[in-house]
């Protein structure tokens, strides 16, 4: 058995000092005192101790476009920045996981790839809703314990197109049948189609365009249909990314309806508005796009008291730098790797700026995505949970190299900011996979988790 002693660890929302006895992948047990026996011991000097981070939304591009980005690099990244798990998205692979077929053909070449461990979401499209494939796609891969599936507004993805809303109602159907989640990428599409072209056709190319194109309005009204559909359907809805107040008053509305809806947002959402788009260009361009000053101070307040659940990075790195020089906004790819950097950029602006507390951080990175999407080996620290820990110094500073990425996209626009809480150690099912100063311990070891 492995004892990690000098640990500080929460509980009841304080940080106390404890010791953890792991025995093979599993934790056996929490000791607050003495411990004696006869151990492998790692002794933890006192660092604090977050069970390991989960991210229910990447995209690791694998198979298909890892010019950008692959399982390898992508789980490194995960891995170096305290992430034990995380789920990856549907429609950025090739071919996209909407069957069986596509769901074993991408698992098949990531496992072996994987140094952290992993589940997928699973996808549908409006090509499978008008043969009436999607019946039993949608069961044939709850059957492989995807934990839910994703769903677009608005797609740029020829191979994943976007839904109106009675596809979407037909879907959401037949997913209620699973008990699984409806994840939603929320923007009107007829708004930002318009304004999109509008200012393209106008020759605007700067920054701004981009945010103006994608209009504000454009995710609460999305988010309404989706509420909807989901108030007449009584699915489990999920949205993603969220990035505006109006959208996220929608969201506690539903909540006090008693819809059962949950909400992410992302680091880049709570660390930068339109303003900083401008100064840093296209470095930051995502999709949706950041807002407003009221926008990130609300979503922060939302992480606080609960109606925002968890952190998740949307995790895109494009080719750099040709996929991230353009002078042309438009002609920029709508993505950053996010996933090393996340919790650094949580503990730096929300922690230690006292917007959350250190049981917010713990829950909004770790408990709250396990719990909702059936990863009940994950997320916590307590006896029979997968002994998954990140071990981190809330106290040390670091100033962002891109170099130091382990993504293919080594490219940030936290570049040259001072960052305060640094992964130190990242032990997976019992064994160090991490360390700062060594760098990764041994060959992937990553494995898919279901639901």
């Amino acid at each position: 058995m492995l004892l990690l002693k000098n640990c500080f660890i929460l509980d009841k929302g304080a940080l106390k000092k404890a010791s953890i006895i792991i025995s093979g992948e599993t934790i056996k047990d929490i000791i607050f005192g003495e411990v004696n026996g006869d151990f492998e011991t790692i002794d933890v000097g006192g660092l604090t101790v977050f069970p390991g981070f989960i991210d229910p939304h990447v995209h690791f591009d694998d198979p298909g476009f890892t010019d950008r980005e692959d399982f390898e690099t992508g789980s490194k990244s995960a891995i170096a920045g305290g992430y034990t798990t995380v789920i990856d998205m549907p429609c950025t692979s090739i071919p996209p996981v909407i069957n069986k077929e596509n769901f074993d053909y991408k698992l098949n070449i990531v496992q072996k790839k994987a140094f952290c461990d992993f589940a997928f979401w699973g996808g549908v499209t409006p090509p499978q809703l008008k043969s009436g494939e999607y019946v039993n796609s949608i069961k044939e891969l709850e059957k492989r314990g995807v934990v839910g599936f994703k769903f677009y507004t608005i797609s740029g993805m020829k191979d994943y197109p976007r839904m109106e809303v009675e596809e979407l109602d037909m879907a959401f159907r037949v997913v209620k049948e699973t008990n699984l989640i409806c994840a939603v990428h929320s923007e009107d599409f007829r708004l930002v189609n318009f304004y999109s072209k509008f200012l393209e056709d106008s020759k605007r190319k700067d920054p701004l365009a981009w945010c103006e194109g994608r209009a504000y309005e454009a995710e609460p009204m999305a988010i309404w249909e989706v509420v909807g559909i989901t108030r007449n359907v009584g699915n489990k809805l999920h949205i993603v990314h969220l990035t505006t107040k109006a959208g996220l008053e929608i969201i506690k509305w539903g909540k006090l309806k008693g819809i059962d809806i949950t909400a992410e947002t992302c680091p880049h959402y709570l660390s930068f508005t339109v303003e900083d788009l401008l100064r840093i260009g296209p470095v930051l361009k995502t999709a949706p796009p950041v807002r407003n000053e009221e926008d990130r101070c609300a979503l922060w307040e939302g992480l606080r008291d609960g109606s925002i659940d968890f952190v998740a990075t949307d995790h895109a790195a494009g080719k750099y730098p040709e996929e991230k020089s353009h002078k042309s906004i438009w002609d920029n790819y709508a993505g950053i790797p996010g996933i090393q950097l996340a919790f650094s950029v949580i503990c730096t602006y929300g922690f230690h700026e006292n917007r959350i507390t250190l049981q917010n951080m713990q829950d909004i990175l770790s408990e709250n995505a396990s719990m909702r999407f059936g990863l009940m080996r994950k997320g916590k620290i307590e006896k029979g949970y997968d002994a998954d820990f990140s071990i981190v110094d809330l106290n040390k500073s670091f100033e962002v190299s891109p170099l130091d990425l382990y993504s293919k996209g080594r490219y940030t626009p936290f570049e040259g900011r001072i960052l305060k809480g640094k992964v130190i150690k990242t032990i997976l099912r019992g064994k160090v996979v991490y360390e700062e100063e060594r760098g990764f311990t041994g060959k992937p070891t990553g494995r898919y988790i279901s639901h």
